[in-house]
């Protein structure tokens, strides 16, 4: 009777035995097919005989399993790719390459005709921004939404700096990419691909959220790792013609997946800055130094004033030259050294009449014309090396600098008449930058240690008096940091010690110790973070233990794909720079003299800022709105006196506050189909706090609202440009109403095309109103022809039409006012040619 039963149960179960064997589970793993990244929540759909039988999604990691028979398909989707189709075998593995695809659903992953969105990267295609009066890759760039270009180089999205520049995913200047934007040709490049909340670290993404925004040039396939070279012989044609000087550069580049170099070299009489090559533009990414220390600036070194555009008043003799390289290596490492020179003598002619209302009926007036001679040169070479995969962080910088800084000045309307003033500043600085990342399973240690040294004897001598101030200073900063991420919370906690000792007319050390808690939430589209870090510091000259505490709590929220709102707020302790306590009396320059009561200065300070960003690729917009707000309270003033043209400042201890408003809005819409890129950016800036002078604070408030709105029109036949700032500024302080201040500037210029050839006129107006209630306008004017040939350009250009030779503007301070002149270039005419080889 068993054996019955035995066997009429074997015959029960034998069909599902049969589809147990037949149906085996099919493992596998969905990533992005460019970057490998694995792709959480995939869709995963069994197919079979064309129907859906069985759903699954990928985990956190990209893996899935699900039961198949031989025959069945695998329907694969994910948001932003295209689908794929795989046919499968039970027991296999497999891994599905998923290609990105730009699409429109309800505007949120959206693709133009020359913009594609996609999560949190925007990608631009440049083919359709290019044209060919394009002279570099810069001229691109300054036409595409959401992206602004600065008169410095320095590239924004959305209102907000990128901290990352790379090409080919290699940063080849260490953050000094402007010469980069300036050397690659239009032709070469194929897109632009912005990242926000970009995270270089690989082994931290998804572990540490971040605010910053990268920017990643591609190039077309064709312009990879060949050698580009270009000549721009050129001269400055000058009236008498004795003074024309031949000037121009020369470029080498190649650009490569694995191996990327630029030479460059210039020569310049023309009024450009070379030495801003060199300026490091993008200051995060795996190749940021650490936190080092300055030299304080005990002395007021000349510098180029420039309230227009500065080529148009500096007359200059400079020269530089740079090389930069970086490579991968074959263990999937990189390296990059990056070297310059430059020299500058900048020569600058300015008057100047300041108004100070410090209390009662007197207002202390100063006049002066200033002659100045301005000699720079700068050496620097930096060596980094990274290792950045998904288990291993290490990166390890050095940098050796030296600078020589000096500024020779004729003041004239001194008491003494007139003063011959000489500011030296020269620097030498050494510094390394070394960090590792360990994993422990999903939790990451961070080591890093940075340590300089800088050498810096200062000089002021005046009508051959001289005030020697001889700095030496070391730094060093060493810290741990833990990651320990969980579901939906992040906990983050760093220690470390800094010690930091300066020898300057007595020996100066401070030693801190510091600790960071911090807790990030994460669910969904929100994030909150909790950060409390508490630092301890001794200063062993001045005897005194200070103890800081600085908590700040930060939320960003996605409101929808297209939108994000951030939030922060925080209340932080900080103490006063060297400069505020050292020295007991020291001279500034050759009016100003200051002096100190040896309390170290703490600022406490309650901030918050708000802002919300808005893209809708799709449509080519791009809205940004900030708001910030701060108050501080400091336990130390300093009194300004004035008597017979110099300036004193004693710093005396007396509790006071101050207090800033800021809102901005920025709007950048383009229209494809008719080459147009517009721009509009509101701004309001606020600020309130008190002056004191002979031992009566005086109250100011100031406000400043500035409209500034930019048009880019470049169909086929020539380019129209527009940009305009309007500004209206006033400050009033208890004794003393000012009126309000209306100023504009405007800038026009059209090119032409006519063939090969292009025809450019541009003018640029100023209207200023001065303290004195009088309004200058200033016109200037430039014209152009450029004849492009096959390997070269020609180029002609008279600058300065009106031969325009002062420019006046007034600002308003703290409890003051300035009016300074300056003494413009004359009408001269430029000559060059670029020629590709």
């Amino acid at each position: 009777m068993k054996g019955i039963i035995r066997m009429f149960i074997t015959l029960l179960l034998l069909p599902f035995g049969l589809y147990v064997s037949a149906q085996q589970s099919v493992t596998g793993v969905v990533a992005d097919s460019a970057t490998q990244e694995p792709l959480p929540m995939a869709a995963v759909t069994l197919m079979r005989g064309g129907k859906p039988v069985a759903f699954t999604n990928a985990d956190d990691k990209g893996a899935f399993s699900i039961a198949v028979k031989a025959g069945d398909s695998l329907s694969v989707s994910f948001l932003g790719y295209r689908k794929h189709m795989v046919r499968v075998s039970p027991g296999r593995h497999v891994s599905i390459q998923m290609t990105p695809e730009a699409f429109e659903l309800r505007e949120v992953q959206v693709k133009s005709g020359r913009i594609a969105g996609l999560r949190d990267t925007i990608s631009y295609d440049l083919s359709k921004f290019t044209d060919k009066r394009d002279n570099s890759l810069k001229d691109v760039l300054k036409k595409l939404p959401g992206v602004d270009v600065d008169k410095n180089g320095k590239i924004s999205f959305n209102g907000k700096d990128i901290s990352r520049f790379t090409v080919e995913d290699l940063d080849l200047t260490g953050g000094r990419y402007d010469r980069l934007n300036e050397t690659l040709k239009p032709e070469d490049v194929d897109r632009a691909d912005v990242i926000q909340h970009d995270q270089p670290v690989k082994a931290l993404r998804d572990k540490v959220f971040t605010d910053d925004v990268a920017m990643n040039i591609k190039l077309k396939p064709g312009a990879r790792d060949k050698w580009m070279a270009t000549l721009r012989p050129a001269a400055d044609v000058a009236f008498p013609l004795k003074g024309t000087e031949p000037i121009g550069g020369a470029d080498v580049l190649q650009i490569g997946r694995k191996r990327q170099s630029l030479y460059d070299a210039e020569y310049d009489r023309s009024g450009r800055d070379l030495s801003r090559s060199n300026d490091v533009l993008a200051v995060g990414g795996t190749t940021g130094y650490g936190s080092g220390a300055d030299v304080p600036q005990w002395l007021d070194q000349p510098e180029l004033a420039a309230p227009i555009d500065d080529n148009r008043l500096r007359f200059n003799r400079s020269y530089s030259m740079n090389v930069k390289h970086t490579a991968k290596t074959v263990k999937g490492s990189d390296w990059r050294i990056t070297a310059g020179y430059a020299h500058g003598n900048e020569e600058q002619t300015t008057s100047n009449t300041s108004s100070y209302y410090l209390g009662g009926s007197t207002i202390e007036t100063t006049d002066e014309t200033d002659y100045s001679c301005i000699k720079r040169d700068n050496v620097y070479v930096d060596f980094t090396s990274t290792l950045n995969n998904e288990k291993v962080y290490g990166n390890e910088c050095f940098l050796a600098e030296a600078t020589r800084r000096e500024g020779v000045s004729h003041i004239e309307g001194t008491a003494q008449g007139t003063t011959a003033q000489t500011v030296k500043t020269p620097e030498m600085r050494l510094l390394n930058d070394f960090s590792r990342l360990f994993t422990l399973g999903d939790n990451t240690l961070t080591v890093r240690s940075t340590a300089d040294f800088h050498y810096a004897p200062f000089s002021l001598n005046v009508d051959g008096t001289t005030e020697e101030l001889k700095n030496l200073l070391w730094h060093t900063d060493n810290s741990a940091e833990t990651v320990l991420p969980g579901r939906y919370f992040t906990h983050k906690y760093k220690v470390g010690f800094a010690i930091e000792h300066l020898n300057l007319r007595g020996r100066n050390t401070s030693v801190e110790v510091y600790a960071t808690p911090g807790v990030e939430y994460r669910r969904g589209s929100m994030r909150l973070n909790l950060s409390v870090p508490v630092r301890w510091q001794r200063l062993t000259a001045q005897n005194r233990n200070l103890l800081y505490a600085s908590p700040s709590l930060y939320l960003s929220l996605k409101t929808g794909m297209r939108s994000e709102l951030t939030a922060w707020g925080g209340y932080a302790m900080k103490p006063g720079e060297w400069n505020n306590f050292v020295l007991d009396e020291y001279a500034f320059d050759y009016r100003t003299t200051y002096a100190t009561c040896g309390v170290v200065p703490v600022d406490r300070t309650l901030s918050a800022y708000i802002t919300y960003d808005y893209k809708r690729p799709v449509k080519e917009l791009f809205w940004s709105f900030t708001a910030s707000y701060s108050h501080t309270r400091s336990n130390l003033m300093t009194d300004m006196t004035i008597a017979d043209g110099r300036y004193r400042y004693c710093v005396a201890e007396r509790d006071n506050s101050r207090q800033s408003v800021f809102l901005k809005t920025q709007v950048s819409k383009g229209f494809f189909s008719l080459h147009l890129k517009t721009l509009l950016a509101l701004q309001y800036a606020y600020s309130e706090g008190g002056q004191l002078s002979m031992s009566t604070i005086t109250g100011y408030r100031a406000h400043t609202f500035t409209m500034s709105p930019e048009k880019t029109f470049s169909p086929s036949f020539g380019t129209f440009y527009y940009a305009g700032q309007f500004t209206v500024n006033g400050m009033n302080t208890d004794e003393t109403a000012q009126n309000m201040l209306f100023c504009w500037r405007q800038n026009l210029s059209y090119t032409q095309t006519i063939g090969s050839v292009d025809i450019t006129l541009s003018a640029v107006h100023y209207r200023n109103e001065l303290q004195s209630a009088q309004t200058v306008n200033t016109l200037l004017a430039d014209a152009g022809v450029v004849w492009r040939l096959k390997k070269v350009r020609l180029q002609a250009e008279l600058r300065n039409i009106f031969n325009r030779r002062n420019y006046a503007v007034t600002y308003y301070g703290s409890a003051s006012s300035s009016t300074t002149y300056y003494y413009l270039r004359p009408r001269e005419i430029m000559l060059s040619a670029q020629i590709s080889l």
